[in-house]
C-alpha cells in the first residue's frame, strides 16, 4: 500500500514560520518530509493542508499576497501524482473574507468543503463552516458558506475539521478540535445526518 501525507512544519533554518512538506508511506514506513517548495511555499505562512483523495488537488491556508484577509484558502493542482504542483489559486470572495479562513477539509466526493473562520457573526473565537459546490472540479463554484451551528460551534475555538463518511456502515462523522480562550484543545466528534 502507498499513501501520501502533507504536513505543515515550522522549519528551523528557513525565514518563514510555517510551510508545507510531503511524506509518502510505502512498505510500512514513512519517508522523510520533503519541502513542497515553490509555487506552493512562499515567504508567507502556508498551513492546514488537505490533500484530495486522488492526490491531485491540495487545499491549504496562506497569509501570502493576493488574499482577502489575514489567512485565505487556496488550492493547487497537479496533472499526475509525480507531476509538479501548479501555482495556487485563491478560492475567491465567496469563501474567503477579510477575517481568517484556514484548515480546509474536502469530502471524499469533492462536493463539500469544511473550514475554520474568524468571520463576523460566528459563535466564538473561531467557528467551523461548510461550503458546497455542484461540480467537484470547479474551484470557484463554491456556494456561500454556512456555520455549522450551535451543535458544533461554541464560544470557544473550533478548528481542524475532518469529515469522514463510511458508505458501508452508513455513518457520517465530523471530527474537530475545540479549545477555550488560552486553553488546550480536545478532540470532538459529531454524527451528521
Amino acid at each position: 500500500m502507498s499513501a501520501a501525507l502533507v504536513i505543515a512544519c515550522e522549519p528551523e533554518s528557513a525565514p518563514v514560520e510555517v510551510n508545507l512538506q510531503a511524506m509518502s508511506f510505502a512498505n510500512s514506513e514513512w519517508s522523510a518530509p520533503v519541502n513542497l517548495g515553490a509555487p506552493i511555499n512562499t515567504a508567507a505562512n502556508e498551513q492546514g493542508p488537505s490533500l484530495a483523495n486522488d492526490g491531485l488537488s491540495l487545499y491549504f491556508g496562506s497569509d501570502g499576497p493576493g488574499g482577502s484577509g489575514s489567512f485565505d484558502l487556496w488550492v493547487a493542482h497537479r496533472a499526475c501524482l509525480d507531476c509538479p504542483w501548479e501555482a495556487p489559486v485563491n478560492l475567491g470572495a465567496v469563501v474567503n473574507t477579510a477575517a481568517s479562513e484556514t484548515g480546509p477539509s474536502l469530502s471524499a466526493d469533492g462536493h463539500l468543503l469544511f473550514f475554520t473562520s474568524t468571520r463576523a457573526g460566528g459563535q466564538g473565537l473561531s467557528d467551523l463552516y461548510l461550503s458546497h459546490r455542484a461540480n467537484p472540479n470547479d474551484d470557484l463554484g463554491w456556494e456561500p458558506p454556512v456555520a455549522l451551528g450551535p451543535g458544533v460551534n461554541t464560544p470557544a475555538s473550533e478548528a481542524g475539521a475532518e469529515y469522514l463518511q463510511d458508505a458501508d456502515a452508513g455513518t457520517v462523522n465530523l471530527y474537530f478540535n475545540r479549545a477555550p480562550a488560552g486553553g488546550t484543545a480536545d478532540i470532538y466528534a459529531a454524527s451528521l445526518t
